[in-house]
């Protein structure tokens, strides 16, 4: 075997080797996002809690609807929810598919303003294996992509969104308040869900493969007030503080600490937040096809004799 052949020989191994790693090595979707908490969204407690959220800001749906170039302007908005973004999106498209696995959910959405227009269908699936009516020249994702089994998602949206569609990963926030510092203290002791950590979903679907942002837009803040029992009951809305996954002990405690650290700064018993809008959008892809550990080595030993040829 000359020297040229020797070095193809062990090209071929490293990439049969670098390929293997890669695939051992790619992590899992992280245990705090599992089926078993996302099913927390199906809890009555949870859909009756989630209209007590702060709303998006209107400029929101201005941006996702500039962001529509193809026709037909049809939109498919995945964990939909209560439909915070599909009942106040359809005004400004032709069609808006609603899609989330809660019918819970689907039941109160249908219920709010909004919920009972025509151009509005709601689909009770997951949104992997749901029964839709492509194309759609967007696809949004409302604090829920998270969620989602992203292998199965994304490529599943890269197929059925228009040439020139993207995905807009949408979220809301308030801004800091005078009691964050002791609500950020409080969360982690009451919380159900011990694995969590901060996860930066747009750059892990970019490192795997699922997604290519194209840019990034944050809404002017907006003020919102609620009542102090509605703005504690929000948190209620959330997977690692459904009701049915609490102590009825635990709730309670919960409810009077973030009470009692809200209460000196509200005013006639009204929380006052600045809430700001959040849209990133991209492609979503199909992922990066690595080859399992037991493919087909021909594939990889007939590129090395084309390279060995053309040399």
């Amino acid at each position: 075997m000359n020297s040229n052949s020797l070095l193809m020989s062990a090209k071929v191994m490293c990439w049969i080797l670098t390929f293997r790693r890669i695939r051992l090595q790619m992590p899992l979707k992280p245990a705090h996002l599992s089926e078993e908490r996302a099913a927390a969204f199906q809890q009555p407690s949870v859909a009756a809690a989630y209209p007590s959220r702060p709303p998006y800001p209107a400029e929101t749906f201005t941006i996702l609807a500039s962001l529509i170039t193809d026709a037909p302007r049809n939109v498919l908005d995945v964990g939909c929810g209560t439909g915070d973004i599909a009942r106040h999106l359809v005004g400004l498209v032709e069609r808006v598919d609603a899609v989330d696995f809660s019918a819970k959910m689907i039941e109160v959405g249908k219920s709010l303003l909004g919920g009972d227009n025509p151009s509005l269908r709601w689909l009770v699936s997951r949104a992997e294996d749901a029964l839709l009516h492509p194309p759609y020249a967007l696809i949004t994702a409302g604090e829920s992509l998270h969620w989602l089994d992203w292998d199965v998602a994304l490529p599943r949206f890269a197929e059925v969104i228009t040439p020139h569609g993207y995905l807009a990963i949408v979220s809301r926030d308030p801004l800091p308040t005078p009691w964050s510092e002791e609500l950020g203290r409080i969360i982690p002791r009451y919380s159900t869900n011990p694995d969590y950590y901060a996860l930066d979903l747009v750059a892990e679907l970019t490192h795997r493969g699922l997604f290519e942002k194209r840019g990034e837009a944050i809404t002017s803040p907006v003020p919102f007030s609620q009542p102090l029992e509605s703005y504690i009951q929000s948190f209620h809305s959330m997977s690692s503080f459904a009701r049915e996954k609490m102590t009825t002990e635990a709730a309670a405690e919960f409810d009077a600490a973030v009470q009692q650290a809200v209460s000196p700064f509200i005013r006639d018993g009204m929380v006052e937040l600045q809430i700001v809008g959040s849209v990133v959008w991209g492609r979503p892809l199909s992922g990066t096809k690595l080859p399992s550990a037991d493919f087909d080595e021909q594939g990889f030993q007939d590129e090395a004799k084309n390279e060995r040829q053309s040399q």
